[in-house]
Parts: C-alpha cells; sequence; structure tokens
C-alpha cells in the first residue's frame, strides 16, 4: 500500500531540445512561422507588426488606434464585424504594446479561410467611423480615470516612466490625454503602422501546407511599400529617483523598487534571470518567505525582470499597509545584500534550477505555447537555439554565479523607489 507519509522520489529535470519552427515566406515577403502539433482541429493566427507605442507620437495613440481597428471597415459595420467571427466560433483581439501591434484569432481549423480575409479586411480596409470614435475616447477615457484610483497601477505607471524618462517606454496616458486624439490622428496612425508596414505571422496549432497556401493567396497578396519606421534608441534615467505619493482613502501603499537592467540579447541573461527567481521571481523565494512568511506585511512580493527589445528594467511590487512601508523597503534591501555577499546553500540552488526546469518543459507541451516562445525569438533578433542555450546555463549556474550577478547589477545606490497609497 502506498504510503502517503513518504514524499515520493526527486529526479532532476533534464534538458529538452526546442522544437524547430518551419518558416515560410510569402508572395510579399512576409515570414510566417509555424508550429504544427496536436490532434485538436484548432489553430491560433498571430500578426505582430511595428504599431507599438513607440512608433506613436502621444501617449494613449497605439493602443486607441488598435481598438478602433475593430470598429468598422469599408464593407462592414462593428457590429458586423463582431457577428462574423461569433457565427465563427473564434475568440480575436488587436493589441498594441510598447513594441508592437499585435492582432491575434483563435478559431477551429475548419473555419481557417473564413476568418482571415476577415483579418485582410481589417488590415487593409479598416475606417475608424467617427460616431465609434468618439464613444471608444470615452469608454477609453473612464477607464483610465478608475485605473488610476489604484495605487497599484499608478506605482507601475510612474515607477516605468522615472526608468524611461522622455522616452516612449515611459509614457503613460492619463485621462486628459484623450482630448488630443482625433479620428485624423488615429487614422494618420494606422496608415503609418499597420496599414503600411510588414509584419511577422506566427501559426500554430493543427497546421497544413493548404493552409500556408491560402495565407499566400490573401495576406501575401497585400502591398507593403512604406520603408521600414526606425527604432530610437532608448533612454534610460542617469539619478535614481525616490517618489512617495499620498492617496485618499487607501488602505495600502504600492511598492515599486528597482532599476534599469538587462535584455535577452546581454550575455548575462540567463543568469540575471535565475538570480531574481532566487530572490522574488517564484512563491518559494526569498523575498516571500521573509515578508509574506515571517513578517506578514504582505499578501504577496515578487521581484521581475521586464525585457524589451530596446532596454529592460527590474522591479520588486508589493502592496502593504502604510505603517509597514519602510520595514518592507529594509528587509527587500536586506534580501538584496545577503545575496550579494553570501552564497546561496546548494539544495536552494537546485531547487530553483528544477522549479525553471520543470516550468520550461511544462510550456512546451502545447503549439501556442511554443509559438509564444518563436515569437519571442523572431521579435527580438534572438539566435535559433535561445532556449536550447536557457536550458543549458540553468543547469550549469553556480552558487558564485548568483552572488555576482546580484553584486553586478542590483546596486542599491541607484535604485528607483515608488510608493503610491
Amino acid at each position: 500500500m502506498l504510503d502517503r507519509r513518504v514524499a515520493p522520489t526527486a529526479f532532476p529535470v533534464e534538458k529538452v531540445l526546442f522544437p524547430t519552427p518551419a518558416q515560410y515566406t510569402l508572395a510579399n515577403g512576409i515570414e510566417v512561422w509555424v508550429v504544427s502539433a496536436g490532434e485538436q482541429e484548432v489553430f491560433k493566427f498571430e500578426l505582430s507588426t511595428k504599431a507599438g507605442a513607440i512608433h506613436s507620437p502621444v501617449a494613449g495613440l497605439a493602443g486607441m488606434t488598435a481598438s478602433l481597428m475593430k470598429r468598422g471597415t469599408a464593407v462592414r459595420s462593428a457590429q458586423e464585424i463582431h457577428q462574423a467571427f461569433d457565427f465563427f466560433g473564434a475568440f480575436w483581439d488587436i493589441q498594441a504594446s510598447l513594441d508592437h501591434g499585435t492582432f491575434t484569432v483563435y478559431g477551429l481549423t475548419k473555419h481557417f479561410h473564413s476568418l482571415i480575409p476577415l483579418v485582410c479586411e481589417i488590415l487593409q480596409e479598416a475606417t475608424f467611423p467617427a460616431e465609434e470614435v468618439e464613444k471608444e475616447i470615452e469608454i477609453e477615457r473612464q477607464k483610465t480615470k478608475l485605473n488610476w484610483e489604484k495605487t497599484s497601477y499608478a506605482a507601475s505607471q510612474k515607477f516605468r516612466a522615472q526608468v524611461f524618462p522622455n522616452d516612449p517606454y515611459g509614457r503613460f496616458t492619463v485621462a486628459e490625454d484623450f482630448d488630443k486624439l482625433d479620428r485624423a490622428a488615429l487614422v494618420q496612425q494606422y496608415s503609418t503602422t499597420w496599414a503600411s508596414q510588414k509584419p511577422v505571422i506566427f501559426l500554430s496549432g493543427k497546421i497544413s501546407e493548404e493552409q500556408i497556401a491560402y495565407l499566400d493567396q490573401t495576406l501575401g497578396q497585400i502591398k507593403y511599400t512604406s520603408s521600414e519606421l526606425s527604432i530610437p534608441p532608448v533612454s534610460f534615467a542617469s539619478n535614481p529617483v525616490k517618489i512617495r505619493e499620498e492617496k485618499e482613502g487607501s488602505v495600502q501603499c504600492s511598492i515599486r523598487f528597482g532599476l534599469p537592467a538587462i535584455s535577452r540579447t546581454h550575455p548575462d541573461y540567463f543568469k540575471f534571470s535565475l538570480m531574481n527567481t532566487v530572490l522574488g521571481g517564484y512563491f518559494g523565494s526569498r523575498l516571500q518567505k521573509n515578508i509574506r512568511e515571517d513578517k506578514g506585511f504582505t499578501y504577496g512580493i515578487s521581484s521581475s525582470l521586464a525585457p524589451y527589445p530596446r532596454g529592460g528594467y527590474w522591479v520588486v511590487g508589493t502592496d502593504v499597509n502604510g505603517e509597514n512601508v519602510d520595514a518592507t523597503l529594509a528587509e527587500i534591501k536586506k534580501e538584496i545584500t545577503i545575496l550579494q555577499t553570501e552564497l546561496i546553500p546548494q539544495d536552494e540552488l537546485e531547487i530553483v534550477q528544477n522549479y525553471l526546469m520543470g516550468s520550461f518543459t511544462g510550456e512546451l507541451t502545447q503549439a501556442f505555447d511554443i509559438a509564444e516562445k518563436v515569437r519571442v525569438i523572431q521579435l527580438n533578433g534572438l539566435a535559433p537555439d535561445f532556449y536550447d542555450q536557457f536550458q543549458d546555463q540553468i543547469l550549469e549556474i553556480q552558487a558564485q554565479d548568483i552572488r555576482d550577478m546580484a553584486a553586478k547589477y542590483l546596486n542599491l545606490d541607484l535604485m528607483h523607489e515608488v510608493i503610491v497609497g
């Protein structure tokens, strides 16, 4: 009989070779990266293009343009567009991040030929009806007002603004910014980005050669004649900034504590990632054990690396009661100092190594997840064996490497500190 008082034997997670995606090029030069796997008759279509915030002149314009592309084309109203996607049981969305605009469709394979023409229509013929523009701007204005009432949102936005001053990465949107947006600005943004910049497509699920051929007959026939948009160099803060902002009626304070950091292309990225995991990157991290479990200051605390293509940042984030703010910051600094001066015990290092390896291998079970990693490689200009390198370095890393990473990058004298609440 199984003795449930005894834990099962654990084994180290071994390296798994990252799958190689298929690559196609459509007639107009669009690259298509395909991960065909699984038995379910489903697909995920993801189109990425240069339509993020770094390619817009004012705050809020990129996101609003993406949202309003769904509100009407030359042949369909907003309602008819949504009804068309709903009829085929598809989930779809258009969004703009800091770097890219993304058009995503999840659907049944049998409806692929019916859904892709809708994508083409929106990419080429969005009309931005005046009544829809007015309505959507008001909706987003109200959403933004509500978001800024949340201390966690305000702290995150203001922290990024301190790390990237005078840079699109640091630009945030407030309600008043929507007064500067109008239909002409939206149409111009759409014309210079979505409608004219050659995208990259990531296709995953149960994919056939017939579907690739159909992409060539549809999206492959769009003419992209505009020159590529230039990407400006990133602008980091030269000096650390400390902000403490009172928010009337707030019970808790949101803390953001961090500094500019490396991106995925940096040779220290993998070692930095493991160091971050030890400190605050998973539920068993040192920050969680100290500040959540031992001190009881918060329900959760984490540290993370935001590795944008142009440059990243590292940040610790948590929410605590106002009287515990200074004590929490002191404990964060204490844990960083310990990591910088003491070698991590071997058993703790092995736990984190197995956690990262297990999480990674668990993300290779579905075509959609694999395609997301292919997307990261392509949009960040990484080596094809990036995730094989990741596994190699995670397995080979030593306690000394963790200490070196913390000492090299987590300079307490350069930390930005933003507290809202």
